[in-house]
This record gives C-alpha cells, structure tokens and sequence, in this order.
C-alpha cells in the first residue's frame, strides 16, 4: 500500500520563514519524539509549522515531494523518516513562542487528541459478560493513535443533535461544543468505544445496536468514576438519558470494585437505554452499522 498523496492548494514555504533550528532527522526519529525534544507536547505542532497543512494527504506529499521520503510506515499510510530517502532529512523548528494557527475543527481534534491520549482514559478497561463486550487501554490507544494520525477525522458542528457522535461511513467523530468538563469528555469516551468497533469490525468482530450503546455508556460512566468519584452526583438532576446513566452507573461501580455485574443489572440497563429517546424504536435484533476505518 503506498500513501495517498494531495498536493497543498497553496506552496508550502520550505524551509519555513523565521526558523530557530534545523534538525537532521534519520530512521530513529519520529514527530513525537522531535516534539518533545524541542520542547512541544503536541507533534502537530512540528508538522503545521513546517508544512502549513493538517490534512495528512497533503502531509505524505511534503514528505515525499520536500523531504525526499520514500520510507513508509507499517502500515502503509504514511512516509516516515529514514532511508530509502531522496537525500538528507531536516525539519524546522519554530520559536518557543510560536503557536499553530487554529480553526474549530482544529480545536475540536485536539481536545478529543487530548482526552483519548490521556493516562486517565488509557487505563480503562472493563468487561461485560453478558453484553459479552470488552474494551482495554490498548483498545483507547488505538483509537487516539487513529485520531492523531488523522485516519479518524473530528470536526465541530455546534447544530448538531448530540454533545458528540462517531460516524463510522466517515470515520470522522463529531462534536456539538468545545467543552472540556469531564461530561464532555465523557462523552468523547463514549464515541470512542463505538470507534473501537468500528475498527475491530475489519477483524470480524460484530456487534449489536443496543448492546454496544449500553456498554458504551458503561465504559463512559467509569471515566466519570474515575474523575469525579464513585458517588452519584446529585446535582445533574433530571435528564433524557439520566434511567440509562444511572443503570450504566450502578454498572460502573461494579466492574471498578471488581465486583459480578449480574444479568439484572444488563437487563435494567438495556430497558432504560429501550426507553430512552436515543433507544425508543432500536430494534433488539439490530447490528450496528459498522463498516471498518480506512
């Protein structure tokens, strides 16, 4: 598989202007190891400042037209530094003070980048026997590795019906606001699990509409769990989807003190989820309608 390449719109200015350091790379180096070298957290950073873009194709295309990239990545996505090379390889970097210029869609990926590429959702793991589902911090990494390489697109769409959705004939998670407070990216988490089957579907692994929905909600309530502690929190109050978090909850609570999640409790939950706006109609029969992420 060789990467896909698009030519930017507009020239990239290589070397960029107003430069503090150039930096030869080799088959050792990578854009994360370079970020944090130079003192970055986010390897976008790097990649903005040296090629003026954020669409990956158009990425490729600087790497191999500007950088004389022919190496690729495992997986075939992506050329990476290192010989086979047209000639030798450098990068730029930036001043300390300099920052990327950002859009919605740009702010809306790196807050999701951020909340699956954080400690708190890598360690996240839980099993439901009866749902016969499970999710790791393996799973997660994968997931945050796909949206920091872009192959899971976000955008923000502040009309949209849901705090946030993952739509898997995209492979693109859409989110309703920028918020960062831990319901919002709870709500990250959530779409992320579907994300994660979205991706085990090319391996074989098919779910089932409800099942998969009640066992997000379950993984999200752990995060919540683990960030706002194992008490209910009263002051949410009453809401559309409040019978299916609070059953989901009891769930949580459960699989974090490593107690039996019993057959009761799945059922309680998926009659609340039934009940629920976004469960009222779903068919228990149903798959999702999962299709892979290219």
């Amino acid at each position: 598989m060789a990467p896909k390449l698009k030519k930017p719109a507009i020239d990239p200015i290589w070397p960029p202007k107003g430069y503090t350091k150039k930096v030869e790379v080799t088959e050792e180096d990578d854009w994360w190891i370079l970020a944090g070298m130079n003192g970055r957290s986010d390897p976008w950073d790097l990649i903005v400042y040296n090629f003026q873009t954020r669409n990956c194709d158009e990425v490729n295309w600087c790497l191999h037209h500007l950088m004389g990239c022919r190496k690729t990545t495992k997986d075939g996505h992506n050329y990476d530094f290192g010989k086979p090379c047209a000639h030798r390889q450098y990068i730029y970097v930036p001043d300390s003070t300099w920052t990327p210029p950002t859009t919605d869609d740009d702010a809306a990926w790196l807050l999701v980048s951020k909340v699956l590429n954080s400690a708190t959702v890598k360690g996240l793991h839980a099993s439901v026997a009866d749902f016969r589902l499970s999710i790791s911090g393996h799973d997660f990494s994968r997931i945050g590795y796909l949206v920091n390489t872009k192959r899971i697109s976000v955008r923000l769409d502040r009309g949209h019906p849901h705090g946030a959705e993952y739509v898997p004939q995209s492979d693109t998670m859409i989110l309703s606001t920028l918020g960062s407070s831990a319901v919002d990216k709870s709500l990250i988490v959530h779409e992320a699990v579907h994300a994660s089957f979205d991706y085990r579907y090319s391996q074989g692994v098919y779910t089932n509409t409800i099942q998969e929905e009640c066992f997000a909600y379950i993984v999200q309530m752990l995060y919540l769990q683990k960030v706002l502690g194992g008490t209910w929190p009263t002051y949410w109050g009453s809401f559309a989807a409040r019978d299916t978090w609070f059953a989901a909850w009891q769930i949580a609570t459960q699989i974090r003190t490593r107690g039996t999640v019993t057959k009761a409790q799945a059922d309680a939950l998926r009659d609340a989820y039934r009940r629920s706006p976004a469960g009222m109609g779903v068919s228990p029969d149903r798959r999702t309608d999962h299709n892979g992420i290219h």
